[in-house]
């Protein structure tokens, strides 16, 4: 297979499961789903960067301006610009850009999620609305299966965050960020440390096992959930949840330590055979696009 003719985001590394995604995405969408994964990743970075929070409220406000202003002939940044242009008309709506800014924006509060419901809407606002906007930017191949496919896009987009936040738990816990539940954390007495050795307390361990048994119900309902004559044209989805679901198997086995899984090497071979299972894939869409 030859490299793909596309430049994937910055936080979607080659052989990493958002690449494999891009990779399965049919050429002629292809410039515009990267598109969408950048602008996303550009929101989110706004209040992760090292910043007073001052700034990171700032830059958000800046965003509230461009997702208000998406559609109108106001966008700013060239990301937006470029999807004002090439997005199919409805696909993306000024309210699904501010849901992206309210996900990142409740990253700046000190409890973020007090239940797992909060958490379940911050997983919706941060990766659902993402994959609501590619379903539809992808197309249907049939109108009465949209409220299907929108459902096939949430779990979709909440499996893949939920595994992310399980991934990304120790470095979370560095910078200071707490995404598991606060109510689970009282439950349990998680402590929320992680020791030189990599190793996490027990009880987090726990709230892990919890949160990873929820992430594999919202994969499973993803890719169970999709109608047949979808499938095809979806293929990159069900690329992703078939990854992710790898993802989270390997993160249990190795106790949710992400320094201790093997490299993207075998990736490969899980994406071209949910490729297959979606439809047939069409080479050329595989190459240079």
């Amino acid at each position: 297979m030859s490299e793909p003719g596309f430049e994937a985001p910055e936080d979607a590394p080659p052989g990493s499961p958002v690449w494999y995604g891009l990779l399965f995405t049919p050429a002629a969408h292809r410039e515009t789903i990267t598109a969408l994964w950048s602008l996303r990743a550009a929101i989110m970075a706004s209040v992760r960067r090292p910043s007073e929070p001052a700034v990171a409220q700032a830059r958000l406000e800046w965003w509230r301006a461009e997702a208000r202003g998406f559609g109108a002939g106001r966008e700013q940044h060239p990301t937006t610009r470029l999807l004002a242009d090439a997005a199919p008309r409805g696909a993306i709506q000024p309210e699904f850009l501010l849901e992206i800014v309210d996900a990142a924006a409740s990253e700046l509060q000190d409890v973020p999620c007090r239940n797992y419901a909060e958490l379940a809407l911050y997983c919706y606002r941060a990766s659902g609305v993402l994959h609501e906007m590619i379903v539809g930017t992808l197309g249907l191949a049939k109108p009465e299966n949209e409220r299907a496919a929108r459902r096939f896009a949430q779990r979709l987009g909440s499996g893949i965050q939920l595994v992310e936040i399980i991934a990304g738990l120790r470095g979370d816990i560095a910078a200071g960020r707490r995404f598991l539940p606060r109510d689970w954390i009282v439950e349990t007495g998680a402590e929320e440390q992680v020791g030189e050795d990599g190793r996490i307390d027990p009880a987090t361990r726990a709230c892990l096992d919890r949160l990873a048994g929820e992430a594999r119900i919202a994969l499973d309902e993803a890719s169970s959930s999709l109608p047949a004559a979808e499938r095809p044209a979806q293929r990159s989805g069900l690329v992703l949840a078939a990854l992710y679901r790898r993802q989270l198997a390997r993160l249990h086995k190795a106790e949710f330590n992400p320094q201790a899984l093997p490299g993207n090497l075998d990736n490969l071979w899980t994406a071209w055979r949910a490729a297959r299972r979606a439809g047939r894939v069409n080479e050329s869409d595989t190459r240079h696009g």
